[in-house]
């Protein structure tokens, strides 16, 4: 399965290559047929960097890879419950975490003279409130941006000495561009937070952290997706800074 060989050679990925393995854990049965070169464009990684991945994980190659999707296909027919999904959200996000040097994070919220919070949909508010909530604990205010319009007055009284949280699940955030360039022109930290794949934000960004979100499919009228892997991220960072703290 591809999940145990992830696993068994997970100290040799690099962030780079769980870009690529989300993508294929995502679409498993659209990349049983896709060339490298497919690959290569759908997950926006080189055909290069894709070829040495599979070889990480002990395939011979591309070729060998992509038939042990077949394979996995047809040892799993119907895609995971939701349960498993769950956990293999929480996995993932735990995987990510502790993959990172995250001590220039801890040292720049500890430094910051005010850190600021800005987030992207109900499901990341929900998640930036409960990061406001466990730093407060710290005696760490985190004031909340609610839009765009108090985001650009925030900006005028913003100096290299505070830090802006950004939450969001896609990380394309095309309507805040303008202001993400000004933060970083002005060398104002900023830590990004957002579903794991390359992303407008997360180039932006000085710092950032990754979960894992699973599409949950269009059911009763809408779409689902799932936060828990946020709110895994959230409770982990709040833990790690807590930790950091303590070895002072």
């Amino acid at each position: 399965m591809l999940e145990d060989r992830i696993n068994n050679h997970y100290d040799t990925l690099s962030e780079n290559d769980f870009y690529v393995l989300d993508y294929v854990q995502s679409n498993i049965k659209a990349c049983q047929d896709m060339t490298i070169n497919e690959l290569s464009k759908k997950s926006a990684t080189s055909r290069s960097s894709i070829l040495r991945l599979t070889q990480k994980l002990g395939f011979s190659g591309f070729s060998e890879f992509k038939y042990s999707l077949k394979h996995e296909r047809t040892e799993s027919e119907s895609e995971l419950c939701y349960f498993e999904q769950t956990k293999q959200d929480l996995d993932m996000t735990d995987k990510l975490f502790h993959s990172i040097e995250k001590e220039p994070i801890y040292r720049t919220i500890k430094q910051a003279r005010f850190i600021y919070g800005f987030a992207t949909g109900w499901g990341q508010r929900n998640a930036l409130e409960e990061l406001k909530r466990y730093f407060l604990s710290m005696n760490v205010p985190i004031y909340l941006i609610p839009a765009t319009t108090e985001l650009n007055m925030v900006l005028d009284h913003l100096t290299e000495d505070d830090l802006v949280i950004f939450i969001s699940l896609s990380g394309d955030v095309d309507y805040i561009t303008k202001e993400l360039k000004t933060l970083s022109v002005r060398h104002i930290p900023t830590l990004s937070i957002t579903s794991l794949k390359n992303n407008h934000l997360q180039e932006q960004s000085a710092h950032h952290l990754y979960y894992q979100s699973t599409d949950l499919g269009y059911r009763f009228g809408a779409e689902h997706k799932s936060f828990i892997g946020l709110q895994l991220l959230i409770d982990l960072l709040y833990r790690g800074y807590l930790n950091y703290l303590g070895q002072d």
